[in-house]
């Protein structure tokens, strides 16, 4: 009898161990990559030592390489923020369809469920940036007319405030700024990618010079994208007006909001500690 209850209990503890490892591994799963990524990245680091461990790194790069070429071909980056491992997997199926609109079609979808829910709490989170701040009210007119399908009000509205964001950036946290817009974007390009774990880099470097911020040729008039940044400031197209595009904007002050507060924070911390040695 006790050696029946001992087995019973080990038994269990077994189904009671399994059970705890799958729930752990199903929240880690529904992470979003930005609690997740850097130390992924550090992971493969380690394991790039050695040859024998390349077998082991495609497989951990396989779905993210996927993820960023997808991403990259329907002209979008990585949403740090908002990508997690179902997300992913979604993406990732719905890039090997042959419906072009499908990826842009399901990320708005995602931000505008529940009255646009998910746009709000991060719009909320932005107000701490000062630049921003004093901006609410474009902000704030600008989400009720995405929301009222209305974009060509938002794009070429909030448009400017990346410019705005970067510039301001470069004067706060680098050199000071060059006349040059070409450069000022390079700099907090490069700025951010030295920053951010790999794979969110890589993706922000090509959307920036691929989609919004890539030359654009004003004697032939041929755009490289639909929300190409000079295009659209300086009137040479009109087809932007698109939920997508203004989607885009939104989770282009988003992304850039969410790195100045990490900058900021890292910098408070930095001079503290420095405080604290003297």
């Amino acid at each position: 009898m006790e050696t029946q209850t001992g087995t019973w209990s080990a038994g269990q503890f077994i189904r009671s161990f399994f059970s705890a490892l799958g729930q752990a591994l199903k929240k880690l799963d529904e992470a979003p990559l930005e609690h997740k990524q850097e130390l992924k990245e550090q992971l493969i680091g380690l394991l790039s030592t050695t040859d024998r461990n390349r077998a082991t790194i495609r497989l951990l790069t396989k779905e993210d390489d996927e993820l960023s070429r997808i991403l990259d071909a329907h002209g979008w980056w990585i949403l740090a923020k908002d990508i997690n491992g179902p997300v992913k997997r979604e993406l990732i199926r719905l890039g090997q369809s042959a419906d072009t609109s499908a990826i842009s079609g399901y990320l708005c979808s995602l931000f505008r469920e529940n009255d646009a829910a998910r746009l709000k709490e991060r719009i909320d989170a932005w107000f701490t940036v000062p630049y921003l701040a004093d901006r609410k009210q474009i902000v704030l007119d600008s989400l009720e007319a995405h929301k009222a399908g209305k974009s060509t009000l938002t794009v070429p509205a909030l448009l400017p405030l990346v410019d705005g964001m970067m510039r301001k950036f470069q004067r706060q946290y680098l050199r000071p700024g060059h006349p040059n817009k070409a450069i000022q974007v390079k700099k907090f390009v490069d700025y951010f990618c030295r920053n951010q774990p790999k794979l969110f880099g890589k993706a922000f470097r090509a959307f920036m010079y691929k989609q919004m911020f890539a030359t654009f040729d004003f004697n032939n008039g041929v755009c490289p994208s639909s929300i190409n940044r000079h295009a659209i400031l300086h009137g040479e197209i009109f087809d932007y007006a698109t939920e997508a595009n203004s989607l885009r904007v939104f989770l282009m002050l988003d992304t850039l909001s969410q790195f100045i507060q990490v900058t900021e924070r890292r910098r408070k911390a930095s001079a503290a500690k420095v405080k604290g040695k003297a």
